[in-house]
């Protein structure tokens, strides 16, 4: 019996392949091992590649599984995922170590790797999607399971290296997505979180002009479905269909994951980005008109070339005046074969780090007022299990939250099991989670 380690970097999109991995691997006979310290027959890492921090945690952990493999831990190593499709011939001639080196395509082939019988792949552009056929062993618990919808993407935001990596956008049509999403939900996950590289883009490749909205529709029709929450939602393509579909749904987040990226028109038309700070504030007011209670998300890029104090200064406005429930700031990455990359750096890591405190510390402000909002309503719980902070606290999220990037609920009383929804008093506000107890 052989047994093989998965580890997962990145992003959501990256943990389903790895879970389809995973579950090929098991029917094949290969049994998962968790531990780290144990000897297994396979060390698998699927990379992250996007920007220059995912691509130093992705090399410092092949480099670990290197010194692994050298003390007799670790038989064969795999390096997949994005780094792997980005850099092949560094990755082949720097680590020689590596056994087995494949890219995006080469997912669903990884047991005939493994067993000689065929040669790895790496393919100029990516055009591998998975399917409900693909087998999946779940790593997320019972909680949520992450539902991918389409990979790749074919905008040019000039900052980003997407397209390069993952290809040209492809989606799963409508039928086999929802008959994945029957046997997750059958199989007693409660929330389905609805993943591309922009969700709003979902079916056009297919010819659908309402590819999401559509989607939506046809999941919300599951019985046993609980939550379903879209994500990646890109600012342009925000439609009043697809808002209403969400406002009409009982089972569809009044969630909208929109990233932004700035304010500042200039800066965003050098990014390809459509808007700026008065065009997005019309659209926020539009979500909230339509969707009553929604709960807003967006991510920030601070430090771009050609950012000035003024633009930051008029960034920190903006988001005072947005007041979104869940914001995340990343610092600009300047990533070669993008468009910004002639650019260079205008900015140093020292002001780009300044920048991003400064408007994490409003978002802050503006999360814990928010959340003191919820304080004394009773809200629908999905319990995930002890608390990360303390074994005295139980931990699950209500539906204005999003797992692993967006604040938890802190339950101090009652009792639960791992994926009961429960309703729960709201009795405390903190800056990012509240707390309460199970009534």
């Amino acid at each position: 019996m052989k047994t093989f380690r998965l580890i997962s970097l990145g992003c959501p999109k990256n943990t389903v392949d790895s879970e389809v991995m995973a579950g090929l691997l098991m029917g094949k006979g290969y049994t998962p091992v968790i531990e780290p310290g144990n000897y297994v027959d396979v060390l698998i890492l699927n990379t992250c590649g996007f920007i220059e921090t995912a691509k130093e945690e992705s090399i410092s952990r092949i480099m670990e599984a290197v010194e692994a493999k050298e003390t007799g831990k670790v038989g064969k190593l795999v390096v997949a995922g994005c780094l792997a499709q980005r850099y092949p011939q560094a990755l082949k001639e720097e680590i020689p170590e590596i056994d087995i080196l494949f890219g995006i395509d080469g997912v669903e082939n990884i047991t005939d790797f493994l067993a000689g019988e065929s040669s790895p792949i790496i393919t100029e552009s990516p055009t591998y999607i998975y399917s409900h056929k693909s087998p999946r062993a779940v790593s997320t618990g019972i909680g949520y399971a992450y539902l991918k919808i389409a990979d790749g993407c074919n905008h040019s935001c000039s900052f980003c290296a997407i397209p390069e990596i993952r290809g040209k956008q492809r989606s799963r049509p409508i039928e086999d997505v929802v008959t994945e999403a029957r046997a997750l939900t059958d199989d007693g996950i409660r929330e389905l979180i609805l993943v591309a590289q922009d969700g709003t883009s979902y079916g056009r490749d297919l010819g659908l002009g309402n590819g999401l909205s559509d989607l939506l529709e046809e999941l919300d029709k599951i019985e046993n479905v609980g939550w379903i929450r879209p994500m990646y939602m890109f600012p342009g393509k925000i439609t009043d269909k697809l808002l209403d579909v969400i406002a009409s749904s009982t089972k569809v987040c009044p969630y909208v994951d929109i990233p932004l990226q700035h304010s500042s028109g200039s800066l965003l038309k050098s990014m390809r980005r459509p808007g700026d700070s008065d065009s997005y504030l019309r659209l926020l007011e539009r979500i909230r008109e339509r969707i009553p209670g929604v709960y807003v998300r967006t991510s920030l890029i601070v430090g771009y070339p050609g950012e000035t104090d003024e633009d930051v200064e008029q960034l920190l406005s903006f988001v005072k005046e947005a007041r979104f429930h869940h914001l995340g700031v990343f610092t600009y990455s300047r990533e070669e074969g993008t468009p910004a990359f002639p650019l260079g750096e205008t900015v140093s890591e020292a002001v780009k780090l300044e920048r991003s405190s400064v408007i994490m510390e409003a978002q802050k402000q503006i999360s814990h007022e928010l959340n003191e909002k919820l304080v004394g309503q009773t809200l629908e719980v999905i319990v995930e299990g002890i608390s990360e902070e303390t074994d005295l606290l139980l931990q699950g999220r209500h539906i204005g939250q999003a797992p692993d990037i967006d604040g938890v609920v802190l339950i101090n009383d009652g009792e639960a099991q791992v994926g009961e929804k429960k309703p729960v008093v709201i009795e405390q506000a903190l800056f990012y989670d509240v707390v309460g107890r199970i009534i």
